[in-house]
């Protein structure tokens, strides 16, 4: 009987590791999934939003924004664009844009 136990013991345990070596495996897949960008500060996913028509990447926690190639050329193109009156406003409205959490 003694043996009987020593191997429902040991079935559980082997059930434990092999749970906890899965869960180890999901979270390694979700950190390292190249289809998600990485805030450089956090390491944490960061959100796409869309300003003047441009989508960039703002970090959720810090609220830092990255811009890929190319990108800070097109919202300078659309800020340019548009009246006097909204050019002048646009570096304004870009650093509130920014800072909205």
């Amino acid at each position: 009987m003694n043996d009987s136990w020593d191997k429902m013991r040991q079935a559980k345990e082997d059930k434990f590791f092999d749970d906890q070596n899965k869960q180890a495996i999901e979270k390694i897949k979700k950190e390292t999934d190249p289809n998600i960008k990485r805030s450089p500060i956090t390491g944490k996913p960061m959100e796409t939003v869309t300003y003047k028509q441009v989508e960039i990447d703002r970090c959720v926690d810090s609220g830092g924004i990255w811009l890929d190639k190319g990108e800070l050329e097109k919202i300078i193109d659309v800020a340019l664009a548009e009246s006097s009156e909204q050019r002048e406003d646009w570096l304004k409205d870009l650093f509130g844009f920014i800072s909205k959490k």
